[in-house]
């Protein structure tokens, strides 16, 4: 929870007053239905501002150092399992024989940006013993990197994924994050 604070804390300092509130429900709607094939996000440069139908949400600038940690993180750590382009395992949707879950992908194809930054957090922390005892139809054999990676390995993991997103899938997540931090 505290990296989820810091994260919120961090994009807060470089300019974020105000996230507007808006539909989460319409603009997962919208968001499924627009083309999946958007250019990724910059690394660097002044904060984006993205216009959905009802509001325009400012993205935080992610930090260029930090995402390039986060990329060297993934590539030893998650491009196995993840993909390295972060693509994910072939029909991730479907469950192996065992009941366990496929591993995902991260990219805007996935369903990474539907959490806020603490859930993420905890997945990548906890992997899938976060399961354990909840009854979600399977498991997930991803391995618990909470006292593998430091938080902030896991934090800039988590900026290098948001940095492949297009802008409105990023905006989505963003405004998840800070709903979930109030």
């Amino acid at each position: 929870m505290t990296l989820a604070v810091n994260l919120v804390s961090a994009y807060t300092r470089v300019g974020m007053k105000q996230v507007v509130s808006f539909t989460l429900v319409l603009l997962v709607f919208l968001a499924a239905c627009s083309p999946a094939a958007l250019p990724p996000t910059p690394t660097a440069g002044p904060p984006t501002s993205v216009q959905t139908d009802e509001t325009a949400v400012t993205l935080p600038v992610l930090d260029a150092d930090e995402i390039a940690l986060g990329e060297t993180v993934y590539a030893a750590n998650c491009a196995s399992c993840h993909g390295v382009n972060l693509e994910g395992e072939v029909d991730w949707k479907i469950q192996n024989k065992d009941k366990s879950f496929r591993n995902p992908p991260h990219d805007e194809t996935g369903h990474t940006w539907h959490h806020p930054d603490d859930q993420l957090i905890e997945a990548i922390q906890l992997g899938g013993a976060r399961f354990e005892g909840l009854n979600i139809g399977g498991t997930s054999d991803m391995p618990a990197f909470g006292k593998i990676l430091t938080d902030a390995e896991i934090t800039a993991v988590i900026s290098y994924i948001k940095n492949r997103w297009p802008d409105d899938i990023s905006a989505i997540q963003w405004q998840m994050s800070v709903q979930s931090e109030q």
